[in-house]
C-alpha cells in the first residue's frame, strides 16, 4: 500500500521531548516514519531552530517557523476580533498558517493532522485544497478549563469559567467540521462524542515504548518516593501540595524512613519533614531512579497521565488515585496500586516497600499494559488506517 504524505501542524516542536505533549507527538512521528510514511511538520519555533531541525530531520521534514505565540494582550485582541477562545487566539499565528498553505499548494499532501485544538485554526486552508483534516485531542479542553476554575482566585475564576465555555464551543465546531477526531483515552472519546452526537471520534492511545532505562537508584529514602509537579499548571501544584502537607505526614508516621522527592514546581515544601524538592529535570529519566516508587496524586479528569506510562516503561512501581487508574485502564494490585486517602497511601507504600515480589509483579504487568495498549507500531497502523479512511471519504 502506498505510503501517505501527512502534514502535521502543531503548536510547538516535539523536540526536545520535555513534556507529555511533545513526547506524544515525537513518538507518533517516529512510528509513522518507521512505517514509510512521509511527514511534513509545521510548528512555530524561535530558539535553537538549527539544532531542533537537525534532531527532527531523520524522521520528518521539519518546517520550523520563526514565530512564537501571541502576547497576552495580542491574544485577547485576537479572541475578541475572531470570536475564539483566548488560548486558541494565542496559538493562531499568520506565519504558521502561510507555511501550511504553501505546503498544501504543492499538492503532495494526503491528509492534515492537527495536533490539539489549538493547532486547528492553522489548517483552515486544507478544505479549499480538498485535503481532509484529522484532529487529535490530547484533552477535552472545555472540561480541563472548567476543572481549573477550582484552582483560581475569586477575581480570575469567572474569566476562566467563561473561557471553559468558549473552549467547549470551539471543540464542538472542530468535531463538526473535521473529518474525524482522535482521543487518547476512552473516557475522553465519550466526553467528546457527547458534545456533538453523530461526530466521528476514535480512541487511539498515546504511543509509548514498553521499556526504557531508569536512572541510577541513588535517591534517599526507604522507600524513596517520587512525584512530579508542573511549574505552570496550578492543579498539578495544588495536588502535590496536598500530597506533601496532608498525606505525607501519615506516611511518615508509618514509614519513618520514607522520603518524598518532588521534581518541578512546589511552593514552600522545602521545610516539610521527609520532603525533598528538586528542579524540573532536563532529562525526564532523572526523575525515575530505579529504587523509587512513583506517585501520581489527584489529577485533572481528562488526557492521559504520561508520567504513569513513563514509570511503567522505566520499571518503577506506580501508586495513583482511582480516577487515574480508570483512565489508564489499569487494575489495583495488578499494574499499579490505588489509594484514596492518607491511610491508603501509607498502606500501599508499606506493601510495595516490604514485598519485592509485588514490586516485580507490578513492573512486569505495567510493561505488558504498554505493549498491549501503547505499542507505537500499532498506534501508527491505527492512525494510518484512519488517515486513509479520511482520504477515501
Amino acid at each position: 500500500m502506498r505510503p501517505l504524505r501527512v502534514l502535521v501542524v502543531a503548536t510547538k516542536a516535539p523536540w526536545p521531548p520535555v513534556d507529555g505533549g511533545r513526547v506524544v507527538l515525537l513518538n507518533t512521528i517516529e512510528a509513522l516514519a518507521e512505517q514509510g510514511h512521509r511527514i511534513d511538520l509545521v510548528a512555530p519555533c524561535i530558539d535553537d531552530r538549527d539544532e531542533i531541525t537537525a534532531s527532527l530531520e531523520p524522521i520528518c521534514t521539519p518546517h520550523l517557523v520563526a514565530a512564537q505565540p501571541r502576547s497576552v494582550f495580542g491574544s485577547i485582541v485576537g479572541a475578541v476580533t475572531c470570536g475564539v477562545p483566548v488560548t486558541v487566539a494565542r496559538h493562531t499565528i499568520p506565519a504558521v498558517r502561510r507555511t501550511v498553505e504553501t505546503i498544501l499548494k504543492a499538492g503532495a499532501t494526503d491528509v492534515v493532522h492537527a495536533e490539539q485544538l489549538h493547532a486547528l485554526a492553522q489548517t483552515g486552508s486544507a478544505q479549499s485544497f480538498g485535503v481532509p483534516v484529522v484532529h487529535r485531542a490530547h484533552n477535552v479542553e472545555g472540561r480541563l478549563w472548567a476543572y481549573s476554575t477550582g484552582h483560581r482566585g475569586p477575581l480570575t475564576r469567572p474569566l476562566v469559567a467563561f473561557e471553559a465555555r468558549r473552549m467547549s464551543a470551539c471543540e464542538s465546531a472542530a468535531l463538526a467540521t473535521t473529518a474525524c477526531t482522535v482521543a487518547l483515552t476512552e473516557p475522553d472519546r465519550r466526553a467528546l462524542a457527547d458534545l456533538v452526537p453523530g461526530a466521528t471520534v476514535h480512541t487511539i492511545p498515546a504511543p509509548f515504548a514498553a521499556e526504557l532505562p531508569a536512572a541510577p537508584g541513588d535517591l534517599e529514602g526507604s522507600p524513596a518516593v517520587v512525584t512530579l509537579s508542573s511549574a505552570t499548571w496550578a492543579p498539578s501544584r495544588d495536588a502535590v501540595d496536598r500530597l506533601a502537607r496532608t498525606i505525607w505526614p501519615t506516611v511518615r508516621r508509618r514509614l519513618p524512613a520514607a522520603v518524598l522527592h518532588v521534581f518541578g514546581g512546589g511552593r514552600g515544601l522545602d521545610d516539610l519533614d521527609g520532603v525533598v524538592r528538586h528542579p524540573s529535570p532536563a532529562d525526564s529519566r532523572t526523575a525515575f531512579p530505579e529504587n523509587a516508587v512513583v506517585v501520581i496524586p489527584e489529577r485533572h479528569p481528562t488526557g492521559v497521565p504520561m508520567k504513569a506510562l513513563e514509570a511503567w516503561a522505566r520499571g518503577l512501581p506506580l501508586l495513583v488515585d482511582g480516577p487515574t487508574a480508570e483512565i489508564l485502564g489499569a487494575e489495583d494490585g495488578v499494574e499499579l496500586l490505588v489509594a484514596h486517602d492518607a491511610d491508603g497511601y501509607a498502606r500501599a507504600l508499606a506493601r510495595v516497600a516490604a514485598d519485592d515480589d509485588l514490586r516485580r509483579s507490578l513492573i512486569a504487568a505495567g510493561r505488558r499494559k504498554l505493549r498491549d495498549n501503547h505499542d507505537p507500531a500499532a498506534v501508527a497502523d491505527h492512525l494510518a488506517r484512519l488517515y486513509r479512511w479520511a482520504v477515501e471519504r
